[in-house]
């Protein structure tokens, strides 16, 4: 198929891709005129500053307004837009003219060319409608080069590059092509999620709705959720597992959608800048390999109220919650929270089963590496099977996987290895316990907490309560102080919970 916009082609075909540069000669716009000299001689050629924006126009060049004070450039090329900086324009203009052998328009252009492409003239160029290329409920696509492929609870449906409507942002093209046909067998990625989910039938499911629900364009503000994902076996000695399947597994998501990686290590909360990288067409939000100390209250604004960008020497850019990338994280650790109802309503914790690890990993089973060692057969295989995690997540929702270790990991994580250890010894249920008595005897046990306040003792407790289902309950009686770990009844709200 070729498309002509006036003084372009751009190719979309099955063997050739989708192209942004120009391949043929464009037609001949003039945008300059040529005097005469008082000897009737041709004299210096001028631009016509109107003509230039009109073709400018016809080249496919704009501006789409991102906030009711500020615009950015953009370039349309069969209804494919990428935003771009006004050397673009120029660099346009000038390879332009030299295709045309046009060498003394040329240089009036590029002697004036802060004249002719200046902030004030390009305010003149035409006003593209703000695209939103975002998923429906219903749907989702991905556009391959050669096809786009537009997914629904049953279907996926190949639609050729000419019978799509609307536009979308460049940063949507998957830089590789697809075939429905030979994408239909198992792919070695599939094998290998069952392998992190323990060949579970039921954690390979929840698996697949939850990359699903993450590659699904469509954010719904009412409950959105941060895919966290970590290990089934963590280790509270400051060592941490490697090689799980971790890293491979949200790197996967990266090869069909884009993602913005921040290293947990170095996160900047306070920072005016720490979201700049993050723009409106990214899809998903990394903090990769996040540090013991994170806490999820760090991105509940994210996850609910939008994303505000502040980039240096530019306007503040604000994504609203609709309009928001999908929040993921991945850890070594167990992910802190304030805790209570709505703390859980913001996670989708999923257990890598510690099946790889620095002995067995993927390259030495599959005999390649991921990605960089695979044909165009199984890049078809793979993103089958990831449009299919699509359809799950359509069909049956985001399916939180049953907890394995979490509920006693973040026990630990919250207390001790120590204090779980003498609970497991000592806990009694129904009745009152005198709290200094307990905590001296937890100290005997364990002469490294001796400086530990009974404050942060019954912060303990209670967290122990909290995950163990038991109601806390304490009082002050005759210069005593106790606590009781009661036992709920059926159907009981447990008063634990905090919001």
């Amino acid at each position: 198929m070729k498309v002509k916009n006036e003084n372009t082609f751009i190719e979309v075909n099955k063997n050739k891709g989708v192209k942004s540069q120009n391949d043929k000669t464009p037609k001949h716009i003039k945008f300059w005129e040529t005097g005469a000299t008082k000897e009737g001689k041709e004299g210096t050629p001028s631009i016509v500053e109107s003509k230039l924006i009109q073709f400018l126009n016809q080249s496919g060049f704009g501006k789409t307004e991102i906030s009711e004070t500020d615009y950015v450039l953009v370039e349309d090329r069969d209804n494919i837009v990428r935003e771009i900086s006004d050397y673009v324009i120029v660099d346009y203009v000038k390879k332009y003219l030299e295709k045309l052998e046009e060498h003394e328009v040329l240089e009036e252009f590029v002697r004036k060319v802060s004249t002719y492409v200046s902030k004030p003239k390009l305010r003149l160029l035409q006003t593209f409608k703000l695209i939103n290329d975002r998923d429906t409920e219903e749907s989702s696509w991905f556009f391959f080069k050669n096809i786009c492929c537009q997914v629904d609870k049953n279907t996926i449906k190949e639609v050729d590059y000419k019978d799509f409507q609307g536009k979308i942002w460049s940063a949507r093209v998957i830089n590789n092509s697809f075939s429905l046909k030979r994408g239909i067998d198992i792919s070695m990625f599939e094998k290998f999620c069952k392998r992190l989910a323990n060949q579970d039938e039921d954690r390979f499911l929840a698996l697949q709705t939850n990359l699903g629900y993450v590659l699904h364009r469509y954010h719904d503000p009412a409950n959105p959720k941060a895919w966290i994902l970590v290990d089934e076996k963590i280790n509270f000695d400051g060592t941490a597992n490697g090689g799980t399947g971790k890293s491979l597994l949200l790197k996967a998501v990266s090869k069909v959608r884009e993602v913005v990686v921040i290293d947990g290590k170095n996160i900047k909360g306070k920072s005016w800048y720490k979201n700049q990288r993050i723009n409106r067409t990214t899809d998903v939000v990394l903090y990769d390999d996040v540090t013991r100390d994170f806490n999820m209250e760090t991105i509940y604004s994210m996850l609910t109220s939008g994303i505000p960008i502040e980039k240096k020497y530019k306007a503040e850019e604000y994504l609203s919650p609709e309009n928001s990338p999908k929040i993921t994280i991945s850890s070594n650790y167990m992910v802190q929270g304030t805790g209570g109802n709505t703390d859980v309503r913001r996670r989708a914790e999923f257990e890598v089963h510690n099946y790889y690890n620095l002995k067995i990993t993927p390259e030495s089973e599959f005999k390649c590496l991921f990605f960089t060692g695979w044909d165009n057969d199984e890049w078809s295989r793979f993103y089958h099977f990831m449009m299919t995690c699509v359809q799950k997540y359509l069909e049956y929702g985001l399916i939180i996987a049953e907890p394995i270790n979490l509920k006693s990991n973040r026990l630990i994580a919250a207390t001790s290895p120590e204090f779980i250890a003498f609970m497991s010894v000592m806990e009694e249920t129904d009745a009152w316990i005198d709290k200094r008595t307990f905590l001296d005897l937890f100290i005997k046990e364990y002469v490294i907490y001796k400086t530990l306040s009974s404050h942060q003792f019954t912060k303990w407790v209670k967290e122990y309560a909290k995950q163990k289902g038991f109601k806390y309950s304490d009082r002050s009686t005759g210069g005593k102080y106790e606590f009781m770990l009661e036992t709920l009844k059926v159907g009981k709200e447990d008063t634990n919970e905090e919001e």
